[in-house]
């Protein structure tokens, strides 16, 4: 199993994400390359939230039906439906939840991850969301993911009501170098040597990508098993590398 490492990009994602919350913002959009890592910044950040006391909505499917969608939220919303409520009543009861939390003076955070997969129809919920009941003194914020290949393509009408946008950027070499240490740490079993020159090969050739390190260490890893030396080179990188494309 790949360790978990709070690079500096991770960090900084968070405390914008923070900020968004403190200052109720409306939509915030998370943004980054496939591969760097944003749903599991979300998932850990999520799980802070809902620690915090916060109401934490996560919606993983946007692509599935209005009364799917609906249900969903509804449900993770604590609000009392069934599987055979409409959309209608669906709404009204997602309606009820959101302001009976602004009574209680509860944040609650709406987080979709994989929006640039989402349907109209989903897209049209998120808008009266986001206009209705994000924001201000609202105390929702919604949270949507999308890959940066694919927002510029994506719905205008959320993007127009996004008061911030933030970047997950890839990793540096000092990045995979700090992250080599954590995963050396997490497999005592196997040993790996990289030096400078095999950690800069490895960033290169990943891009810089948190999923394609990981995959990167783990093949070098079973290599290094199969040699039974524990030097990694960047021949060896490159090899992976392109068993890998």
């Amino acid at each position: 199993m790949s360790p978990f490492f709070e690079s500096p990009a991770y960090q900084e994602a968070v405390a914008r994400l923070e900020y968004a919350l403190e200052r109720r913002d409306r939509v915030a959009i998370l943004t980054g390359a496939i591969g760097s890592g944003k749903t599991t910044l979300l998932e850990k950040w999520t799980t802070q939230q809902r620690r915090r006391g916060a109401i934490v909505v996560y919606l993983q499917t946007p692509g599935t039906f209005e009364h799917d969608f609906l249900w969903d939220l509804a449900i993770q919303l604590q609000a009392n439906v069934g599987l055979a409520t409409t959309p209608p009543e669906l709404w009204f009861a997602i309606r009820e939840q959101l302001a009976a939390f602004v009574l209680e003076q509860r944040s609650v955070v709406i987080v979709v991850d994989h929006v640039e997969e989402i349907a109209r129809e989903t897209a049209d919920i998120l808008l009266t969301l986001a206009r209705l009941h994000c924001g201000g003194q609202t105390s929702a914020t919604l949270v949507l993911a999308v890959d940066s290949q694919d927002l510029a393509s994506f719905d205008t009408r959320l993007t127009k009501l996004a008061d911030l946008k933030i970047e997950l950027e890839a990793w540096d070499a000092g990045d995979v170098a700090a992250y080599t240490e954590a995963y050396q740490a997490a497999h005592p079993e196997t040993k790996l040597e990289l030096d400078s020159a095999a950690i800069e090969a490895v960033s290169r050739y990943s891009g810089g990508l948190p999923r394609v390190i990981s995959q990167i260490l783990d093949l070098s890893r079973l290599a290094t098993e199969a040699s039974q030396s524990p030097a990694v080179t960047p021949e060896t990188v490159e090899a992976i590398r392109e068993e890998l494309l």
